[in-house]
């Protein structure tokens, strides 16, 4: 216990130094490239490690540190009125669950129990099954301001009037004011008037001072009255409480009030909003009692739906990822007694639970990533544990200038898997993914990129291939190749259905090959545990030391990782293959090749059993199949040709060597009469131009490409076995002093046409 105490306050003062380090003006290259490692980049909620603050601010505000943060999240709790528990029984089990909780997670998860919102509460009871995110988030209110001019004038009408009005008051006691004068008057009166104009209104709080009422649908009205009540000791929303206004009673009504100026302001479901931006602008508005305010709060939520199954209570649980905007697969049980409820969701809030690594490096082969909560596992037995061999599927998320999500990726086919420690929080990762490059090209200030762990839930999993761009497609017949990760074994999986699917059912997990991390092009790579700063500061620590030992086995590592470096940028010179390490991973992870005719159109990573079916849109290659089938027609004419003229060319010798001329006349009539090259040149246009046709819609670049490189073998095939030259050379062979018989009907072999 005192060894991994003192190992953890040793890694939490590295990062204190490592962040110290950061105001430094005058450090090398080599201690820059270690600040930027030791100091994590915030990626996530609640991840604000490593960034340079001022000093004042770093005063006042905590400074999280990724692998020692926790993990902050909610419980929403929907318990089924058919159980006929009492509030206090609620309470109580809300109490025990957090307690639960605690013992499952320790202090790795800070988490909090509620009852579910007013208005999400029958959706996460009954319909959790099939809930998604845009359904919770369609339930927000999203705050309209009338736009129109009526109600901007009777916006005006309602303004208190200013008591004295300094022109006419001018004129009341006879005094002439100055052109300057009057025009500072009209300049002050503007002022004022675009000050109490509906246009100023642009915040909340600046509607719940100057509008008089804030209209809201009866239905919507009664559930923000209950969700309202634990911030009402709040001025300000006390305040809107008070103006808030159900006397309209359906979103018509309100559309008519904001549209002829009768109402101001009001209160819309979000998925109505873009019917009234007609005539109302919309304001930034963020409630704390709604889920997009709770996203921005918490990394987890819980949805949780407890109800009555026959004689048992049926208990559902899913996990929703605030960062990525992602809900999971439900994990569901039944329990005979109420006294079950607290440790059931616990247990499976622990099923379902998915711990993320922050993804702070990479190439297009390797990524370093940062561990979420790592120093704060108590074992590798902890949910939070990410260790080797785990496989992770990356997000990347963008935001706008108000930290809003404007684009929330998954990766379609693109796996990390960890492979080496690099330091107690971060590994090595090697990258497998359909498309190369798509992790690197995500780089920029507001690009966060994490990595959630897969999980299998399914025995198998079906591929599904459809054409890009083309719903509800399939590509049947194509041949289906898979191979182990690095590997060169290549087995045949089968063929797609008549439906575009195949099901993958390896279960082994498989040892993969991955090229070594210090062989990367990428400084930031290599050297994320081999830096000269680091060694030197250890090889220091370790000569200062009263008593002499053993050599500490960090300096052993980054030094071979040095060496292991030098030997690779040796083997870049020599244009070597990067060296390549094997380890068995903990997932079915496999390769998946498919080819259609002679064409590989895609290579798929795919883990058996984490998605019930993987769907994979390929390129429109149907034009490439057809002009294939008929230029394989085409070569296998010009194979029957070639055999046929090569015959014909042995038979005529034959007939020449043995003097019969009459004879050999006449097979070379037949072998004129052979298809040659001309003949050929045209019927292959044909299929050119019907392949490259565009009455279909227009040839992709890849297709047209690859179509053109059939061409071009089969023409080049054709130019080489279908030429004229055999022809002439047997004609002069047996025109050498020979004259024409009746074996060749009275007519010179050379005004026959054909050859």
């Amino acid at each position: 216990m005192i060894p991994a105490m003192k190992t953890k306050v040793l890694a939490v003062c590295f990062a204190m130094l490592s962040g110290l380090a950061m105001f430094s003006d005058g450090l090398s290259t080599a201690l820059s490239q270690e600040k930027s490692q030791a100091a994590p980049q915030p990626s996530a909620p609640g991840a604000s490690a490593g960034k340079a603050k001022p000093a004042a601010a770093s005063k006042n505000e905590q400074v999280e540190v990724w692998e020692y943060s926790a993990y902050k999240a909610r419980i929403w709790l929907s318990i089924s009125p058919t159980l006929g528990l009492s509030d206090a029984t609620k309470e109580l089990i809300q109490r025990k669950i957090a307690e639960c909780t605690d013992i499952e997670f320790g202090s790795a998860m800070q988490c909090d129990v509620v009852e579910t919102p007013d208005a999400l509460f029958g959706s996460v009871l009954y319909h959790l099954d099939d809930l998604t995110i845009e359904q919770l988030l369609s339930r927000e209110l999203v705050l309209m301001l009338a736009k129109s001019e009526v109600a901007k004038d009777a916006f005006m009408a309602i303004q208190p009037k200013p008591l004295v009005d300094p022109v006419v008051e001018a004129q009341k006691q006879n005094k002439k004011l100055t052109k300057q004068q009057e025009d500072e008057i009209k300049a002050k009166a503007d002022a004022e008037a675009r000050a109490a104009s509906l246009n100023s209104v642009r915040t909340l709080d600046s509607v719940i001072e100057r509008v008089p009422k804030i209209a809201v649908p009866p239905l919507q009205y009664a559930a923000m009255q209950r969700d309202i009540v634990p911030y009402i000791t709040e001025e300000k929303w006390k305040r809107l409480q008070a103006k808030l206004d159900a006397s309209e009673a359906t979103s018509d009504a309100i559309f008519e009030g904001l549209k002829t100026g009768k109402i101001f302001a009001a209160l819309v479901p979000k998925n109505e909003a873009n019917r009234f931006k007609e005539v109302a602008r919309s304001l930034p508005t963020r409630f704390p009692w709604q889920p997009e305010s709770m996203l921005r709060e918490k990394d987890k939520i819980f949805l949780v739906a407890v109800d009555q199954e026959k004689e048992r209570i049926r208990i559902q649980v899913k996990e929703l990822d605030a960062f990525v905007r992602r809900i999971g697969l439900m994990e569901t049980t039944t329990v005979a007694s109420v006294q079950e409820i607290p440790q059931t969701v616990a247990y499976l809030q622990r099923r379902c639970f998915t711990p993320m690594a922050r993804i702070e490096e990479n190439d297009n082969k390797t990524a370093v990533i940062r561990i979420r909560a790592k120093g704060l596992a108590a074992s590798p037995e902890s949910p939070v544990h990410i260790g080797l061999g785990d496989v992770l599927v990356p997000y990347i998320r963008r935001d706008d200038l108000n930290g809003n999500p404007t684009q929330l990726q998954n990766l379609a086919f693109t796996y990390i898997a960890v492979t080496e420690p690099i330091d107690s929080a971060r590994y090595y990762g090697a990258i497998f993914a359909a498309s190369r490059g798509a992790l690197v090209a995500a780089k920029n200030r507001r690009t966060k990129r994490v990595a959630l762990k897969v999980q299998p839930h399914y025995p198998t999993t079906e591929l599904k291939l459809g054409v890009r761009g083309q719903p509800n497609s399939a590509v049947p017949g194509a041949e289906v190749y898979w191979r182990t990760p690095g590997g060169e074994d290549l087995k045949m999986v089968g063929r797609t259905d008549w439906r575009g699917v195949i099901g993958v059912t390896n279960p082994q997990n498989p040892t993969i090959t991955y090229d070594q991390p210090t062989s990367s092009s990428v400084e930031m790579i290599s050297r994320a545990r081999a830096t000269a700063i680091r060694l030197k500061s250890l090889k220091e620590n370790q000569s200062e030391s009263a008593e002499p030992g053993p050599e500490d086995p960090a300096i052993a590592l980054a030094a071979a990782d040095e060496a292991a470096i030098e030997a690779a940028a040796e083997g870049f010179k020599r244009r070597e293959r990067a060296p390549t390490r094997t380890m068995q991973i903990n997932l079915p992870l496999y390769l998946y090749y498919i080819k259609n005719g002679e064409t590989l159109l895609a290579r798929l990573p795919v883990i058996t059993g984490y998605r019930e079916q993987e769907k994979a849109d390929l390129p429109d290659d149907r034009r490439r199949l057809q002009a294939e089938a008929f230029l394989k027609g085409l070569q296998g004419e010009v194979l029957d040709l070639v055999v046929r003229r090569k015959i014909l060319d042995a038979r005529i010798k034959k007939k020449i060597e043995d003097g019969k001329k009459d004879e050999a006349f006449a097979l070379l009539d037949e072998l004129k009469k052979v298809k040659n090259y001309d003949g050929l040149a045209a019927q292959m246009q044909n299929i050119l131009r019907r392949a490259t046709s565009t009455e279909m819609g227009p040839v992709p670049g890849p297709v047209a490409e690859r179509i053109d490189k059939m061409i071009d073998a089969t023409r080049i095939l054709m130019q080489q076995y279908l030429q004229t030259d055999l022809v002439r050379e047997l004609e002069v062979k047996l025109l050498d002093g020979a004259a024409p018989s009746a074996a060749t009907g009275g007519q010179s072999p050379t005004t026959q046409s054909g050859g």
